[in-house]
């Protein structure tokens, strides 16, 4: 933890809500895009925001910094938006966009083919999320779309750096797999 980062959290120890404020502004873009994640809907992931800063503005007297702020609010983020679905009886469709965002204009250069495939293979890709255990997803979520670190991401999921690397193998293995098709090289008809 950075000294920036222990002079704030000290100052909403102390009652500061400027310093609350701060942190909201610097975490909460984050932490709404891990909530959305989970529950793959705007307003369940706003909730789940306003959830996790009450939290944390609660639990704030007792935090004692073993871990950095930032992973403290993404464990709290993660087991906040599960606990959220899993009280409605959803299932937990963790996903590593979101539906409706803006999306990068299409090169215009590509032929129909080739947007029409590149389609499909996104199609593919967010089916073969859909099938990876929670465990797997949320780690693949977490390194390759927050940009953890592998220690960052043991922290915020509380298991060893050994298991994170297991999760994101067989996530990345079983993704592989189901876009495999797409990756074989195209062979010629020489008639």
């Amino acid at each position: 933890m950075g000294h920036d980062e222990v002079e704030l959290i000290r100052r909403v120890q102390e009652g500061d809500q400027e310093a609350f404020r701060r942190i909201f502004d610097q975490y909460h873009k984050r932490v709404y895009r891990i909530a959305y994640g989970v529950v793959r809907e705007s307003e369940e992931a706003l909730d789940i925001v306003q959830e996790v800063f009450i939290k944390l503005y609660r639990t704030i007297g007792s935090f004692k910094g073993k871990s950095s702020l930032y992973t403290y609010l993404y464990r709290m983020a993660i087991n906040t938006a599960i606990d959220h679905t899993r009280r409605k009886g959803k299932s937990i469709p963790l996903s590593l966009d979101e539906e409706g965002a803006p999306q990068p204009i299409e090169d215009l250069g590509k032929g129909p083919e080739k947007l029409l495939l590149q389609k499909e293979q996104e199609q593919t890709v967010k089916k073969a999320i859909e099938t990876l255990p929670l465990d797997q997803k949320t780690t693949l979520l977490l390194r390759e779309v927050e940009g953890l670190s592998y220690q960052e991401i043991a922290e915020v999921t509380q298991c060893s750096i050994g298991t994170v690397m297991s999760r994101l193998h067989y996530a990345r293995k079983k993704l592989q797999e189901a876009v495999k098709d797409y990756l074989k090289p195209k062979s010629s008809d020489s008639s």
